[in-house]
């Protein structure tokens, strides 16, 4: 199976700039990387920081409204409308600073205690660094309610679709895709962020409340991949990462590439199991992408960084998926309004970067079995033919049922084009009855001039060739 994500993350667009040329310039880059060669998105991964945030209610709505909007029509533009297959997480800017803040109140008790607090690790103290004294959380019901507006703009636009996590903190939300056997596990990072609180984090509970289903998608072939916000290491000074111990429980876990942004310039790395085995093929590895900041200004962006996102393209078979990052990246440097999206230079001729990910490899059998139990349920018999391609039509098995399947199928034109070798009966009738079927005179003379099925000489296909030569 062979499918592309798009993966954006900070949008932070400024009011005075509009969503309509950032659009329009997505657009315009599909055009260009399509004709490179490159897979149309079949999903779209958002990883945080839908707007740009505020103190007031009241903008952050509309700011959402203007998100919404866009989101949607990147939908329509990318997935023909299917918002299943667009995956989003808050970040750090989707909280309301303003709750964070009412909820909290300067500490009156002794500083020592607060010290001994904050340094074990205190759920309910803060430090400001703005006027150098602690705060308490006071007002829990505000503090859970910081994030209300991005669950109220989460729950609207995806419309019983899918809704936010009840428990954020301790749940993930988990997506999967059989089509594609690729899953999505997608965790929110900002569990404990509010205005004094800048690090990021996932708690164990929300990677358990997933843990079923992550060990039957990898017990399935299926390539796991997570989605969070934060980055996971940051300069001495930095407090607004996440605590990178969280990867060695997503390798447990088998997941196998990580999505995230909040730096705001991409990034590839991985992580290994056991830094002792990494050289070892079989020791368990995740791979790491960031993504840039979409439409931020020259306040957001780092120095000598531009803005950027990923089109990861996935070439997925049986215990292997061959990953493709390519980072685009916006060359209009004058003018932030109108972003032009060209790939961005690397190192090599493609400018691009090649992974390869192992996954489970499956039993050829059971994988057949699955898939023609599957056919007989749904009746889809191209599905069926194109996972039976994925698999391989060398195998004798695979490549006899795939024939099986396209006797059974009435789009001629998809029965042709798959015909591509004839060396048996079965194969040269399904040629020729398809051309007949369809009565495409190109396709006619192909079948009537093609030596393979002369030499069948099959009184069933002679007729119909007879047929199709008083046609010609």
């Amino acid at each position: 199976m062979h499918y592309s994500i798009l993966h954006i993350s900070d949008i932070h667009k400024h009011k005075d700039v509009a969503y309509d040329s950032l659009i329009q310039s997505l657009e315009r880059d599909l055009f260009r990387y399509t004709e490179a060669g490159i897979a149309k998105p079949s999903f779209i991964v958002v990883s945080g920081d839908i707007i740009e945030g505020a103190y007031d209610d009241d903008i952050i709505r509309e700011q959402y409204s203007e998100a919404e909007e866009f989101l949607t029509k990147i939908c329509d533009l990318f997935l023909d409308s299917d918002k299943r297959r667009i995956l989003i997480v808050p970040g750090n800017h989707d909280m309301n600073r303003n709750r964070s803040q009412a909820s909290m109140s300067p500490s009156a008790s002794d500083r020592k205690e607060d010290y001994v607090d904050y340094f074990s690790g205190s759920k309910v103290t803060r430090w400001s660094w703005k006027d150098y004294r602690f705060y308490h959380i006071v007002d829990w019901a505000a503090y859970n309610d910081r994030f209300s507006l991005f669950v109220e703009f989460y729950n609207r636009f995806y419309d019983g679709i899918r809704s936010f996590p009840v428990d954020p903190v301790n749940q993930a939300l988990f997506e999967k895709f059989d089509d594609y056997k690729v899953s999505f596990s997608c965790f929110n990072s900002c569990c404990s962020l509010d205005h004094l609180c800048h690090t990021g984090g996932i708690s164990d509970d929300a990677i358990i409340s997933i843990g079923h289903q992550l060990s039957d998608c990898y017990n399935s072939g299926f390539l796991n991949i997570g989605v969070w916000h934060h980055h996971f290491y940051g300069m001495p000074l930095e407090t607004n990462y996440i605590e990178r111990s969280f990867l060695n429980t997503l390798l447990d876990y088998n997941v196998h590439i990580g999505l995230y942004g909040h730096q705001h310039y991409a990034q590839v790395a991985e992580e290994y199991s056991d830094l002792l085995t990494s050289s070892n093929e079989n020791s368990k590895r995740i791979l790491l992408l960031s993504s840039g900041t979409l439409f931020g200004g020259n306040k957001e962006l780092p120095y000598g960084c531009r803005r950027q996102y990923n089109i990861i393209e996935i070439n997925n078979t049986n215990g292997v998926a061959d990953i493709t990052i390519n980072i685009r990246e916006d060359t209009n440097q004058l003018n932030n309004k109108l972003p032009y999206w060209q790939a961005k230079a690397l190192y090599n001729a493609t400018n691009s970067i090649q992974y390869k990910v192992l996954t489970k490899k499956l039993d050829l059998r059971r994988m057949i079995l699955e898939i023609d139990q599957k056919c007989k349920f749904d009746s889809d018999y191209i599905s069926a033919c194109e996972k039976l391609k994925d698999l391989g039509l060398d195998n004798y098995n695979v490549y006899n049922l795939f024939l099986e399947y396209l006797k059974e199928i009435k789009d001629y034109e998809y029965v042709y084009k798959n015909v591509t070798k004839i060396d048996s009966v079965k194969e040269g009738f399904l040629k020729v009855i398809s051309a007949q079927q369809i009565g495409n005179l190109e396709y006619i003379k192909e079948v009537l001039s093609d030596s393979r099925i002369k030499s069948l000489n099959d009184h069933y296909i002679n007729e119909i060739l007879k047929v199709l030569k008083e046609k010609l």
